[in-house]
């Protein structure tokens, strides 16, 4: 619970007078509900007396009434600022989980998966608002509540008060016992629901893949599984909580039990003890009784809001790996980009998946990265988008360490299409737009042309307004690839690129596409990865890469006459064409 307070101390500060009033109107709230037993007490005992007047009667009903219509009012007050203050909360840090995972770079992903962050960004930011909240100003008015009522029985007796608490002591024994168990079994419960999380999110979107291969009966398995462990380790949650809350029930029964024979005892002694003060008396009990029962849900919920703190703080203090060095500047301008001795591996990893990489990227060459599946490729060109730590030598721009530069702003240089085709579940359009950018100098229907999509446009239900589905799922892999290449084009940044974005496209569609990167970007970089070795026949350099290493290097013409992968590879898939055609 403290560690909520603390983590959360940005937002109290901020909104420290809606607090402050909710505190007051609580405080209200709660001493207006310890009036009415003394009320009835006058009542009772004028009763018991034969004093009872029709001036007393309209005295204590508009009393009564009075004190209805302000319990009521300060309520309203109290939980309007109350609701108010927590979908501030709940929104606010919600926008700061996601701003913060925003700003995370390549190594957070391998830690943290997606169904666990949407987990985390759901149920637990709702404990954490909840708690910082509701459950903050339950536990002022549990407290003030038991205070008061405590107060008001001493009053009336205090050694009847303590009897009537003697088995009280009991809660908190218990509470003791089973608290840290049930702290400990909801974080079972909060890390196998974010697992459960991920194997849904795995099947929806690759519920194509799954259909295909007719998995559905394992993945159903699967998922079956999970939801079991989950619901297991739930249940024993629910069993800790069964015992746990009746336990309150018992000792206030016990209690009640004690205060009507002692308070009946000293009635019957003419103690000067009333049958109006046994009335309140245990109307004040009850009331003194109610807020533990509710303390002890509000404990269980406290406890369980703790561990959903921890994985919520957990992200907001996740910090990236790689942040821009003191004094780095804006990149504007793209030059020519170089490796130098560069070598990489992924974090926990210690074998290199790059090995002494020596490679010049000059301003306006179109440059094709081939080479056997696992080699590298992808690996190598991500190492611009600055999305890993550099783990060995060097990647300098315009002759200064990439490092120099603001990350955003090499990012902004970039136009990167990735091997799969990420499209969001809006219109076509709309994921065309994404790729506006201060350095976009086309228009949407320039970029549709060079992606050579524009036949497509025709056999779309709704043309630019048709909706792709969840993931594209609407769109063919072409038209996906020609929607990425589009939108990348829009951009129209310093460098382009390409990893094996043309591999759903037919021959004659890739030519049109090579074509507008010649004509529209001859004075821009591109990087084309391809397995299709016609994708960079006609690349200014050529490079091979094997087991992370760069094997051969050249022009089309130079690779060819040397007679290596290259040009075996390339002899292959002509053959291959030519069998085909």
């Amino acid at each position: 619970m403290f560690l909520v307070f603390k983590d959360m101390s940005w937002f109290f500060k901020k909104n420290w007078f809606k607090y402050v009033i909710v505190f007051v109107f609580t405080i209200l709230f709660s001493f207006l509900l310890t009036l009415s037993p003394e009320i009835i007490e006058d009542v009772v005992d004028l009763i018991n007396n034969g004093l009872l007047t029709l001036k007393d009667i309209y005295k204590a009903s508009g009393f009564l009434l009075g004190l209805a219509i302000g319990i009521y009012l300060s309520a309203v007050i109290k939980n309007y600022l109350l609701g108010s203050l927590f979908h501030e909360f709940f929104y606010q840090i919600k926008v700061r989980f996601m701003n913060n995972i925003f700003r995370q770079d390549g190594d957070f992903f391998e830690e943290y998966y997606s169904g666990d962050l949407i987990s985390r960004a759901t149920g637990d930011t709702h404990g954490v608002a909840r708690v910082s909240t509701y459950l903050l100003f339950a536990l002022v008015d549990t407290t003030l509540t038991i205070f008061l009522s405590f107060f008001r029985m001493v009053e009336k007796d205090l050694g009847l008060t303590l009897l009537a608490i003697i088995p009280l002591p009991i809660i908190f024994v218990v509470v003791l016992i089973i608290r840290p168990k049930i702290s400990a079994n909801w974080r079972k419960v909060r890390k196998e629901i974010s697992h459960l999380n991920n194997l849904v999110m795995e099947s929806v979107a690759n519920v194509k893949l799954v259909r295909g291969f007719n998995k559905e009966q394992e993945d159903y398995v699967k998922l079956e599984k999970s939801a079991t462990t989950a619901f297991e380790i739930e249940k024993k949650s629910v069993l800790l909580r069964s015992v746990f809350s009746p336990i309150f029930n018992l000792v206030v029964l016990i209690s009640q039990g004690v205060a009507l024979g002692y308070g009946s005892y000293l009635i019957l002694n003419n103690s000067g003890f009333t049958v109006g003060q046994l009335i309140s008396f245990n109307m004040f009990l009850i009331m003194f009784s109610r807020p533990l029962f509710r303390l002890g849900n509000q404990i269980t919920f406290i406890s369980q809001s703790g561990i959903s703190a921890e994985r919520v703080s957990e992200i907001l203090k996740a910090e990236p790996k790689i942040n821009d060095c003191l004094g780095a500047i804006p990149l504007t301008d793209i030059k020519d980009v170089e490796f130098k001795d560069y070598s990489f591996h992924y974090p926990n990893e210690k074998t290199n998946i790059i090995e002494d990489i020596n490679l010049v990227i000059k301003q306006g060459n179109t440059i094709g990265i081939v080479g056997k599946t696992g080699s590298g490729k992808s690996t190598l060109v991500k190492q611009l988008l600055r999305m890993y730590t550099i783990t060995g030598g060097k990647i300098c721009i315009n002759g200064k360490p990439i490092n120099y530069y603001q990350k955003m702003s090499i990012r902004e240089n970039i136009s990167y299409i990735p091997q799969e085709n990420q499209l969001f579940s809006r219109t076509v359009l709309d994921n065309l737009l994404l790729g506006e950018s201060k350095y976009s100098t086309f228009s949407i229907d320039d970029a549709i042309d060079m992606a050579d999509f524009r036949k497509d446009i025709p056999y779309l239900e709704n043309g630019l307004d048709t909706i792709v589905g969840e993931a594209g799922v609407t769109l063919s892999g072409g038209q996906k690839q020609r929607i990425s290449i589009a939108r990348a084009m829009y951009k129209n940044s310093e460098i382009l690129i390409m990893d094996d974005a043309l591999s759903a496209v037919d021959g004659i569609t890739e030519k049109n596409i090579l074509k507008s990167i010649k004509d529209y970007r001859k004075d821009k970089t591109n990087i084309i990865i391809a397995h299709r070795l016609t994708a960079v026949e006609s690349a200014d350099v050529i490079i091979v890469m094997d087991h992370g290493r760069i094997v051969e290097k050249g022009t089309h013409e130079e690779l060819m006459s040397r007679k290596g992968w290259y040009y075996e590879q390339y002899i292959f898939q002509e053959m291959e064409d030519v069998s085909h055609d």
